[in-house]
């Protein structure tokens, strides 16, 4: 595999060799004297919106060397989802029959023949065979080769460009590849993709933060002196022992090897092994002193932080707390992992854009040179910026980016979203595909739907902020989205509330649900029954209409009217407990609300059933979604509330059934049992 930063040192290089200033005549006469054999045609060209930022400079000296890829077109991306169809309906005879990560990475390897083809017309147009290597995922070959060499391989012309931040890359107008190769090839790097490579923000510039954010915490509520923190009105103080009378969960009792729940943590948030001791003792004293996470540190990542001054811009750790809290007493003695991403300096200084990516790379190796939909490995555009390792900057994790170091746990609760248009479709795509990889090897991602209903204000489309915007990674059709929703005491309930008193389960009022339909993803086939039949209940009372052309990278132009896309993927899938939750953290009693309780709750819920079918011998449930959209029996339908945002929008109501506030509803937890063990 060619060095992470191979062709930042070669731009480097060819800067020094470039003194002639203005492109020379010879260099001119040479670009309008080549020719374009019948046999080619064009294959990449710049897309004008994406290089205004760019000026082109110098032409790049034949003699510069270039560390080329040429991305094969993978096969089977719609057969993977066919076969993770497969092997996720439990009338199919495949059922349960998860894929190994060498399995995987050779289902979507491209065919022999592909390889063949380019590599013969490599070898015919000059490239050695000896100088041609194929990436360990088999997803792309490469080469080093000297701009002339390049230059006539794919007659194109190679310049420097420079971007308005300073960093400088090598690309080509256009490119030009055989007919007959077209059908094998993906794109060519270097090639028409300009990419601000790895320079740091300086230290005089104001640091941009991630654009993804924390799904949940919209409401902290001190409690001074919580007198009764084991309180049972679990209309107003919700705790595990609230959940479990909810949805009737048992007490955990095992804890099989290898099934912890995985925890995803970033934006600088850090828990406390102090405050989880604290939490632990008074409210589950059999839970014993240092029950803390597995910490699985990823590219100089800090896990637990007891005490935050040492550290630069941490937050108060409400979101980890929040999680913890929540996940390890309902699974308890089963254990939890936090895969924790990024070193502090990303962490607290921001200057990228990309989310989850050096998440994925930690947790399956052939991610960090995946190439899927012109991206190959973490993206280095300024549009989807991702960290880069070894980090440049002062403090930063000087070690290589980490590949497939971790091994993902079956289940992984995230809640943290990204707006969809805020990165390229591209970026979310490939995610998605990965998504679709981990199911394939038997592993449940579960996100929170987010807490801005159909959208925040400044975070929705058209001119007036009124289009909804969507979040990922809830839109991917592949992670189950879980939505929020709070307990409230029945309308004709009377007298004081009694102890875990079975309560009414509404969406949650002081912040919306986040809920809608992917404006890149298409809707499932699994879930059309269930869209159908909700536009069929509320279609005609909504303030609103839809549209039915794809957003493409967040550019509303062609939506000429109507707010949501009806052709997308619905989200969310489920719903948990969201609001008032009991929590510990930065050394004070809180309440919490948000849909990052209601990922953990319904995660910790699958660990639970895992647990059971694993002391059963059985597979782990990994894609849940076919089997519980075709089992609407198994919830608890939640069919009052609705989902406001966007310039003050109504949202969506809930209904009968499946319904983009609560998705199919909360967990009956008896029932998604009994369903889950049978199969």
């Amino acid at each position: 595999m060619l060095p992470k930063l191979f062709s930042l040192a070669v731009v480097a290089t060819f800067i020094v060799d470039i003194t002639a200033g203005p492109i020379s005549l010879d260099t001119v006469l040479d670009i309008v004297k080549r020719e374009l054999p019948s046999t080619h045609r064009l294959h990449e060209r710049h897309l004008s919106p994406l290089v205004h930022k760019w000026t082109k400079k110098e032409k790049v000296p034949r003699a510069v060397n270039l560390p080329m890829r040429i991305g094969l077109k993978q096969v089977n991306l719609a057969a993977g989802d066919k076969r993770l169809l497969e092997i996720s309906d439990p009338t199919s005879f495949h059922y349960g029959n998860h894929m190994t990560p060498d399995e995987v990475i050779d289902f979507f390897a491209p065919p022999q023949s592909s390889v063949d083809a380019v590599i013969t017309w490599l070898t015919e147009s000059g490239i050695a065979a000896d100088r041609i290597g194929q990436s360990a995922n088999k997803q792309w070959l490469q080469f080093d080769a000297s701009v002339e060499e390049v230059e006539s391989l794919l007659y194109a012309d190679f310049f420097l460009w420079e971007h308005n931040s300073g960093s400088e890359d090598i690309a080509a107008e256009k490119y030009h590849v055989p007919i007959h190769i077209q059908e094998h090839i993906d794109y060519v790097t270097p090639g028409t993709r300009l990419r601000t490579g790895s320079a740091k923000t300086p230290s005089s510039m104001p640091s941009k933060k991630r654009a993804a954010s924390l799904s949940g915490r919209p409401d902290v509520s001190l409690l001074p002196g919580f007198p009764n923190p084991n309180s049972t009105t679990c209309s107003i103080y919700v705790t595990a022992d609230c959940t479990r009378a909810q949805y009737s969960i048992p007490n955990g009792t095992t804890a099989y090897p290898g099934n912890q729940l995985g925890i995803f943590e970033s934006s600088n948030d850090h828990y406390s092994r102090q405050e989880l001791d604290v939490y632990f003792s008074t409210l589950y004293p059999y839970i014993p002193n240092g029950t803390w996470p597995e910490e699985r540190l990823i590219d100089g990542a800090v896990g637990a932080i007891e005490d935050p001054s040492n550290f630069t811009n941490v937050e108060d750790g409400a979101e980890s707390a929040l999680d913890f809290n929540s996940a390890i007493p309902l699974i308890y003695p089963q254990g939890t992992v936090l895969f924790q991403e990024d070193d502090q300096w990303y962490e607290s200084h921001g200057g990228y854009n990309g989310f989850w990516n050096t998440f994925l790379d930690a947790i399956d190796g052939s991610y960090c040179t995946y190439s899927a939909f012109g991206e190959t490995g973490d993206c280095t555009d300024p549009d989807c910026l991702d960290p880069v390792y070894p980090d440049p900057n002062p403090g930063g994790y000087k070690g290589q980016l980490q590949c497939g170091v971790y091994k993902p746990t079956n289940v992984i609760s995230i809640s943290y979203h990204q707006v969809e248009g805020e990165l390229p479709d591209s970026y979310f795509k490939r995610q998605c595909n990965e998504w679709m990889k981990l199911a394939l090897q038997g592993v449940t991602v579960i996100t929170s739907s987010g807490d801005v209903g159909v959208g925040q204000k400044s975070q929705c489309g058209g001119d007036e902020k009124q289009i909804f915007s969507p979040h990922s990674a809830a839109t991917c059709p592949y992670v189950l989205a879980v939505g929020s929703t709070q307990w409230d005491r029945f309308a004709n309930a009377t007298g004081p509330e009694l102890p875990y008193e079975k309560l009414n389960e509404v969406a949650t009022t002081r912040f919306a649900s986040g809920g809608g339909f992917s404006q890149i993803f298409g809707t499932p086939s699994y879930q059309q029954e269930a869209v159908a039949a909700y536009f069929a209940q509320v279609e005609s009372s909504l303030p609103f209409d839809g549209y039915d052309n794809f957003v493409v990278d967040g550019n509303y132009s062609s939506v000429s009217s109507g707010v949501y896309h009806r052709g997308g993927r619905g989200y969310p899938d489920v719903a948990a407990v969201g609001d008032r939750q009991v929590v510990f953290t930065g050394g004070q009693w809180q309440l919490i609300g948000g849909t990052s309780l209601s990922s953990p709750v319904f995660a910790s819920a699958i660990t639970l059933i895992n647990e059971a079918r694993l002391e059963a011998g059985k597979s782990t449930l990994g894609y849940l979604h076919p089997v519980l959209y075709s089992n609407p029996q198994v919830f608890h339908d939640v069919t009052v509330g609705h989902n406001p945002g966007c310039n003050n929008s109504p949202g969506f109501p809930a209904a009968k059934g499946w319904d983009p506030v609560s998705g199919l509803g909360s967990p009956n937890f008896p029932a998604l049992m009994d369903l889950l063990l049978k199969l």
